[in-house]
């Protein structure tokens, strides 16, 4: 690559800079292959643009104009498993590092991020985990600004960004001016493809996959495209937050939910089943680092759930309020996906403007959106066979960088609106929010007159009661556990009655 020069007038001194807008995206020699791929990143593919290999300054000049990372781009080639095709096609990663060698010295850095990311089983792990991902298509002819990027006309289109702070490498990195030589190690995910999708539509069974580094010209052409995300299924609603993110904090974690239910009969007590309205949620906040402050922010949010089960004759609509210490504003896109589908319902995306605080209607007319055929209960009869219920997910791209400590914990605030009643149900301590309720303002406690509950947060391995079976008799423990919650009965959940339960897993509802 051509290295050109421009002066800067400093203190009366002209000084010799590197022009780094001069930067080209230019392609790599080596390859991902069947899984494996080590890059050298200063050895250049023959058939790029670029007249000479790379070295340490272009690469710290890359590390420039991305703040402290390089970038790169992946050629994603994959189209065989699953429903996998020439449209829409990915693989996974499992680990990602950049090797860096000063003479004697080597620095390694193991941050990594895309925009996608899927719950996966490997081969030899058959609980899905979640890990980024990697998505493309083929003929997808990315125009860049400049005809001299290797980018112009390809089917680049999966980003991969690594970081290179000091809490992501091995020791404080120089100047990469000095490196000697830099390779990018790429591992991908060995997915079990006898489950088949999404395990069979992220494996890595064709191939190779070409790498290039990308300038920072060309990152907004080849994101405007989302080239085959659109179509590929399970992807996390990562993959729409627009916000440079350094690390991702899940709650409960990356491949774990809080199961939410209620009993929706409030202020009076009920069949108290707790299967009125049973929902699976994670929520994910994007971490950056704030050099000054030396503490986290959040830029961006996102959260994906599933409807699990509805033992109710009223409808609802259930929301999400993550609470903040402070004035938050953005906009949202929210997704809602047919019953075990990668498709959306219809009039879905829908995108919202943030004022003030996060409270999103996640699902509206709950009984509509789960339904059996001559039933109107779904997923809590004893001889009725499981349905999947909706998908829903989110992404929240903030104005601007918000503390991590000005979050409320978590799980945060899943509350439900009672149609017919006009009450709202929150967990206890809460305050009503949706204007006009029936209770709007009142009492918050969200107990009843012997200190009983409305609402429920579970793990997500948790069986809701069987219809009309009051969660007293279908968890023995409840009630001491209710009236004197202690570290010797906290645990009653997992102690249930089996003949009064539905056993409805996570293996089957986090389809």
């Amino acid at each position: 690559m051509k290295k050109t020069m421009t002066g800067v007038l400093l203190s009366g001194l002209t000084l010799a800079m590197p022009c780094w807008a001069a930067l080209e995206s230019t392609m790599l020699r080596d390859s991902i292959d069947q899984g494996y791929g080590m890059i050298d990143l200063f050895d250049v593919h023959q058939n790029s643009n670029s007249l000479t290999d790379l070295d340490g300054f272009t690469l710290q000049g890359f590390r420039e104009q991305h703040g402290n990372m390089l970038v790169f781009v992946v050629d994603v080639n994959e189209a065989s498993n699953g429903t996998e095709n020439s449209e829409s096609q990915g693989v996974a990663i499992s680990t990602a590092e950049l090797i860096f060698n000063f003479g004697d010295t080597q620095v390694r850095c193991t941050h990594y991020a895309t925009n996608t990311a899927s719950l996966l089983a490997t081969t030899s792990q058959s609980t899905r985990q979640q890990y980024q991902t990697l998505i493309g298509a083929t003929g997808s002819n990315l125009i860049t600004p400049s005809t001299s990027s290797d980018l112009y006309g390809s089917d680049f289109s999966a980003i991969l960004r690594m970081r290179l702070d000091d809490q992501n490498c091995s020791e404080p990195l120089p100047n990469l001016s000095g490196v000697t030589s830099a390779f990018l190690e790429v591992v991908l995910v060995d997915t079990d493809v006898n489950l088949g999708d999404p395990e069979a539509f992220y494996d890595y069974s064709n191939g190779p996959e070409d790498i290039a580094i990308i300038s920072a010209q060309d990152i907004e052409p080849v994101e405007t495209v989302q080239a085959g995300v659109e179509l590929a299924p399970l992807v996390i609603a990562q993959s729409q937050v627009t916000e440079t993110v350094d690390a991702w904090m899940y709650y409960p974690s990356d491949n774990n939910y809080y199961v939410v239910t209620y009993e929706d009969n409030y202020p009076n007590k009920g069949d108290y089943d707790f299967n009125d309205l049973v929902v699976g949620y994670r929520v994910g906040l994007g971490l950056i680092f704030n050099e000054q402050l030396q503490q986290n922010e959040v830029t961006s949010i996102v959260a994906t759930g599933y409807m699990i089960a509805r033992g109710a004759a009223f409808t609802h609509d259930w929301y999400l309020h993550i609470p903040a210490n402070t004035v938050v504003s953005g906009t949202a896109l929210k997704n809602l996906f047919k019953e075990n589908s990668t498709e959306q319902v219809e009039g879905y995306p829908l995108e919202e403007t943030i004022t003030g605080e996060i409270d999103l209607k996640v699902l509206e007319d709950t009984k509509q959106m789960m339904a059996v055929q001559g039933s109107q209960f779904a997923n809590t009869l004893d001889n009725q066979s499981l349905v999947y219920g909706k998908k829903f997910s989110f992404s929240i791209n903030l104005d601007s960088p918000v503390l991590l400590s000005e979050f409320a914990a978590p799980p945060f605030d899943p509350y439900l609106h009672v149609k017919q009643t006009n009450y709202e149900i929150h967990l206890s301590g809460f305050d009503t929010r949706v204007t006009g309720s029936a209770n709007a303002a009142a009492d918050t406690h969200f107990k009843d007159e012997n200190g009983f509950p409305y609402a429920l947060i579970f793990p997500d391995d948790w069986y809701p009661p069987l219809e009309g079976v009051d969660i007293g008799q279908a968890y023995e423990q409840f009630l001491d556990y209710a009236l004197s919650p202690s570290t010797d009965n906290e645990s009653w959940y997992l102690s249930p009655q089996t003949s009064e339960i539905k056993p409805i897993s996570k293996t089957f509802w986090s389809w």
